[in-house]
């Protein structure tokens, strides 16, 4: 090596270096001028997380107080305590507690769509299986999809049949229905 080159890689190893003091006192520079906004950004971070830990454990809490509340009174219909706990926590669990005793008209939207669709089933309605299928919040929508594709089957209505099956999503619980069904009319 020769001693030009250990001038420039003096030269070069000194350039990296004050480039990188430079960087330092650039990034102090911007802390200095935005510290009450970089700090209060960090604060309101951790305040807000912790505040969605808390929200959450809480929510947790009455789920579990409400359930504990719904099993006593399934074991005890008339613990006043328990009901009045329920009802504090959970208005649809204390509305189905009601409805196991038969103290409550039925007005729990999901009683209502099971009975319709109950009733729809019973008497091969497919209009009525139909309605309940349509219903955002119908529970067994799946399985009601199922039900009007077996009964169109059942009416030698194969291609109807083979369409509404095509409905159900292959990650459904009804899947393996389906492809029995579909095995079924493969010849229809």
């Amino acid at each position: 090596m020769s001693l030009k080159e250990n001038v420039d890689y003096i030269k070069e190893e000194i350039s990296t270096q004050e480039s990188f003091i430079e960087n330092f006192f650039k990034l102090e520079k911007f802390y200095k001028k935005y510290k009450i906004a970089i700090i209060s950004t960090v604060a309101i971070v951790l305040v807000s997380f912790g505040g969605i830990q808390i929200s959450s454990y809480l929510e947790e809490q009455n789920k579990i107080a409400a359930n504990e509340a719904f099993n006593i009174c399934l074991e005890e219909p008339n613990n006043k305590t328990a009901l009045e706990t329920l009802k504090s926590k959970d208005e649809n669990l204390y509305d189905i507690v009601m409805y196991i005793n038969n103290k409550k008209e039925n007005n729990l939207e999901y009683f209502k769509e099971l009975s319709s669709y109950s009733k729809a089933i019973e008497n091969n309605d497919i209009a009525k299986i139909e309605k309940a299928i349509q219903s955002q919040k119908f529970l067994l929508k799946d399985f009601a999809i199922f039900n009007k594709a077996l009964i169109l089957a059942q009416n030698s209505k194969y291609k109807e049949a083979k369409e509404t099956l095509a409905l159900i999503p292959i990650t459904s619980d009804v899947a393996s229905l389906v492809k029995m069904l579909n095995h079924y009319m493969l010849t229809k």
